[in-house]
């Protein structure tokens, strides 16, 4: 269960490269991303997955494996959505 819980957590990690570029844009505007914010609350789960304290718990797993669900789930929404302004900046009024 160790190595399960740490490649659900590797994941984890390697999706919040997308995200944590996009909340520090959307907290530097004085917008608050809840979906940004709570997938890149997940790297404290993963990291302490890392530990020994941590390395086998069932709980840890099953957070990160329902976390690395949801980012999934947001990261195909964002990169598979056309972009709905990609003519508007094309028209001149």
């Amino acid at each position: 269960m160790k190595y399960k819980n740490w490649a659900v957590s590797v994941l984890v990690i390697l999706t919040n490269f997308y995200f944590l570029p996009f909340s520090f844009i959307t907290i530097k505007s004085y917008n608050i991303s809840f979906v940004s914010l709570s997938i890149n609350l997940l790297i404290i789960t993963s990291i302490l997955t890392f530990t020994k304290k941590f390395s086998n718990d069932k709980g840890l797993l099953i957070v990160n494996s329902l976390g690395l669900i949801w980012s999934l789930f947001w990261l195909r929404l964002f990169l598979t959505t056309p972009l709905i302004d990609k003519f508007a900046s094309q028209k001149k009024f």
